[in-house]
């Protein structure tokens, strides 16, 4: 970017609370905000990690009404949003909690969007065609993956077109989110694993993108570093609260990179990937990361360069080109060492030629591949499938 002639925009709209054990401050924010009722998000998965338990108790104690919905599935459909709309209408509520992964936060958005505007949620498809801003949402993210606490859009899928739509405004931003290294200490190890690649794509997609600015680069990068470091000590021991630390950290500032420096090719696969073919969105991420990249190393070797460097890798004495695609082998390793398939037969998965040709279809038209730092046509989108299939 050339600063002297070229102009970009930033800015971070969601107050962020950061702290180990911060969610015991809840009460107080929600107070701060004057919420009188609020509807909490939520899956199976945070009631059984007994996370829920300590925040209904936590509103109790302080006397703050609430109403939890735990049904939240992977991958949030149109008629949940719907569902969930109507609970938060009968029950009076007057503010949102999404608190677990994406599909938890996800799906506080979604019905933050439903509860004032009217009709089938497709028409909202898109960036910017949200008229009214609805109720103001609290997240409270228990993956180190999405960045969705921060980010201004919501993924939904319609079950109509098996798609997964992608919804972005400045109305979808949270009005808040709580930061608390506590929560990742009970997910799942694959859990960890394939949300950690889903940050790495985050914060490897906005730095590399055709859209990329200063701020964004310099977010993305150091995302890129805290990963390299941590996400392997994480996994392997989600207890470890400093890896845990790093980790949320690096999975919000990934995602407050991507609000303006944008995503590319792989998460234009990776959303049809999920939608066709049930993939889930993380996994789909790490399946795709290393072949983009590889697509796109020429581009510019001084950042895949960099890269390399901040996931760890020692390049002293390499060409330029070579030490850039050290960052592919870096990747490569990272999904070896964390122990993710990287083929679709490896998931037990095998479509038919004119399905991969939908999913391609799919990705080109989604608009995501404009901010890839190569161009990407149909064809070229389909040849990167190919090769994880």
């Amino acid at each position: 970017m050339n600063l002297v002639l070229d102009s970009f925009e930033f800015g971070l709209h969601t107050q962020i609370y950061y702290g180990v054990n911060k969610i015991n401050e809840l009460p107080t924010i929600i107070r701060k905000y004057n919420y009188k009722k609020v509807l909490i998000c939520t899956d199976k998965g945070i009631v059984q990690s007994g996370n829920l338990k300590r925040v209904e108790s936590l509103l109790s104690s302080a006397g703050i009404e609430f109403f939890t919905f735990t049904e939240v599935e992977p991958d949030p459909t149109i008629e949940i949003v719907q569902h969930v709309k109507n609970l938060y209408i009968e029950n009076g509520c007057d503010a949102l909690i999404g608190m677990g992964g994406g599909s938890s936060i996800d799906t506080a958005k979604g019905v933050s969007i439903a509860v004032v505007n009217a009709g089938d949620l497709t028409q909202y498809e898109g960036k910017d065609k949200i008229p009214n801003k609805g109720p103001e949402i609290i997240t409270i993210p228990t993956t180190a993956g999405t960045g969705s606490e921060v980010t201004h859009a919501t993924v939904l899928k319609d079950n109509k077109r098996h798609y997964k739509m992608g919804i972005l405004s400045q109305h979808l931003h949270a009005k808040a989110a709580i930061l608390d290294p506590q929560l990742l200490t009970t997910v799942p190890r694959g859990v960890a694993a394939i949300t950690g690649m889903d940050a790495l794509s985050h914060a490897i997609e906005s730095y590399t993108s055709n859209q990329a600015q200063p701020i964004t680069e310099a977010f993305g990068l150091y995302a890129i570093r805290l990963i390299g470091r941590h996400l392997r000590p994480f996994v392997a021991r989600r207890a470890d609260l400093n890896a845990a630390s790093h980790m949320m950290l690096a999975s919000t500032i990934a995602g407050a990179a991507f609000i303006w420096g944008r995503i590319a090719a792989v998460h234009a696969i990776s959303h049809p990937l999920g939608g066709r073919l049930g993939v889930a969105h993380g996994l789909a991420n790490s399946l795709l990361l290393p072949v983009v990249m590889r697509y796109n190393v020429s581009t510019n070797y001084e950042k895949f360069r960099d890269i390399a460097v901040a996931l760890g890798e020692n390049v002293e004495g390499l060409s330029l080109r070579e030490a850039a695609e050290r960052s592919i082998t870096a990747v490569e390793q990272l999904i070896h060492d964390l122990e993710i398939p990287t083929t679709l037969t490896a998931l037990g998965l095998h479509p038919s030629d004119d399905e991969l040709d939908v999913i391609a279809k799919e990705a080109f038209e989604s608009g995501m591949t404009s901010a890839n730092p190569k161009d990407c046509t149909t064809a070229d989108l389909r040849r990167m499938i190919e090769k994880i299939r």
